[in-house]
């Protein structure tokens, strides 16, 4: 087993998951509103298409948030 973490390591793994975070959460709301644009800003989706469109927007955007999250703090 090693030995306790020094404060600037802890600091350093603080750093990097708040970036993961916050780069994962900027990039889950570009993918939602990339893949809702068109029911939420053109009349280009009628009818029951709407709701499916948005729950598929909800979903790639949480994917790409943990996608995201995952492969930083992976890297690092």
């Amino acid at each position: 087993m090693r030995g306790p973490r020094s404060q600037a390591r802890r600091d350093a793994v603080t750093v990097e998951i708040v970036y993961a975070a916050v780069t994962a959460a900027l990039l889950a709301g570009a993918v939602f509103l990339a893949v809702a644009a068109p029911a939420l800003f053109f009349d280009a989706v009628h009818g029951d298409a709407r709701p499916a469109l948005l729950t598929a927007a909800k979903a790639a955007g949480a994917a790409a948030f943990v996608i995201r999250v995952a492969l930083v703090l992976r890297r690092w």
